[in-house]
């Protein structure tokens, strides 16, 4: 069997070689185009929760309508029950001078002059006991047909929540399709954030757990370094380039930081407990809002989930990494929809808070937000959208 000339070998190398570079750019710009298209569908998921944000604070204000609508309609019918108790005993007498004013006044034996003042008196006491009784009335009709009308408003935009809802769980679906074709480095990245965490979710507070994550993520790109390194040593090509790019995914900032970036309120609601407020164990090192029911809450920044769990006595809780040392601390929600290690845009929705019945009293559910530069808590209010 006669062997390859040396020339037919080189140009099937060079074939086999071009082959294996069209092969890797074709891959490229496919995992360039699943990137493009799940930054796409992110922004579109994002904008849906800023419109659903509109919906959800119109809830809000209607559930606070009701309640207050509720407590005057409360305290109507109780003073007038109060009056009503107080005038039982002088109902007779009432109804007495309301027929026969004159006659009942001077059937008493009194000078003319006091019997003339009584009747002024009787005259102006029993008109204004008929005006309070009719403004109560009025006030507590006024209270019931608030909450008609609020409880209609109530239905009209629950159902405009919930088809705001069926789309923002399309958009969803399309986005973790997406996310499976991300690239291998943001596997790499990912799987560090969840190594991470799991140490996170051993610390005793908050300062502690996003400590462990920090370096954790540190160690796990100087170990990428030092497998380079040896593998550069010892002269493997594949395990130096495989090395090389775990430690450039493992360096790569998880966010922008928030110098300059969009300011995005995390959820639809109302401040109850503001940074520095007194509490238990000290000034609030956050900010609790109270939400409408099962509102969606949004990151605040643009970053990397480095925790996504139960944690302590914050229930369900989030840790977004922003960059530049900031870290977004998210508790109380009843669902978690973001991973360990997955990239979220300002704005992107990573959990739902629980549902409840508006029309009910009570305490409503509360979003705990902190924001922790280099570990130690600051005010997060200047870095969010607004006050309500």
């Amino acid at each position: 069997m006669t062997a390859a000339s040396p020339i037919k070998q080189l140009q099937e190398t060079e074939a086999a070689h071009a082959a294996q570079l069209a092969r890797a750019r074709d891959a490229a710009r496919a995992q360039q185009a699943a990137a493009a298209r799940a930054s796409v569908l992110s922004q579109q998921r994002a904008d849906e929760a800023a419109r659903l944000r509109v919906l959800e604070s119109k809830l809000d204000d209607t559930a606070q309508a009701l309640a207050a609508a509720t407590a005057a309609q409360r305290a109507a019918a109780a003073d007038i029950a109060r009056r009503t108790q107080d005038l039982d005993a002088l109902l007779p007498l009432a109804l007495r001078l309301s027929l026969y004013p004159s006659e009942t006044i001077l059937a008493a034996h009194m000078p003319a002059d006091q019997a003339l003042e009584g009747l002024l008196v009787t005259h102006g006491l029993a008109a204004e006991l008929a005006r309070q009784v009719a403004e109560l009335r009025r006030r507590q009709d006024e209270a019931a047909a608030l909450a008609q009308t609020i409880a209609h408003t109530q239905k009209t935009l629950a159902a405009e929540r919930a088809a705001q809802q069926a789309q923002a769980a399309a958009l969803e679906q399309q986005v973790r399709a997406a996310t499976g074709l991300a690239q291998a480095d943001e596997d790499e990245s990912g799987a560090a954030a969840l190594a991470a965490s799991l140490l996170a979710a051993k610390a005793a507070d908050l300062r502690g757990a996003i400590a462990a994550m920090t370096k954790a993520q540190a160690e796990a790109a100087a170990r990428a370094a030092q497998d380079a390194a040896r593998a550069a040593r010892e002269n493997q090509a594949g395990a130096q380039k495989s090395a090389r790019a775990r430690q450039v995914a493992l360096s790569r900032p998880a966010g922008p930081g928030l110098a300059g970036a969009p300011r995005v309120m995390p959820v639809a609601g109302r401040i109850v407990r503001a940074w520095g407020a007194p509490a238990e164990d000290g000034p609030a090192t956050g900010v609790t809002f109270s939400t409408p029911p099962a509102a969606f809450v949004s990151s605040p920044c643009t970053g990397r989930v480095g925790f996504a769990a139960p944690f302590r006595s914050y229930g369900r809780l989030i840790i977004v990494e922003c960059g530049g040392g900031y870290d977004f601390v998210l508790a109380g929600m009843d669902r978690l929809d973001a991973a360990v290690g997955a990239q979220v845009r300002a704005g992107e929705p990573v959990g739902r808070m629980p549902d409840f019945d508006p029309a009910k009293g009570g305490d409503r559910p509360g979003l705990y937000v902190e924001l922790r530069r280099a570990g130690t808590a600051v005010d997060p209010m200047p870095f969010l959208k607004g006050k309500r």
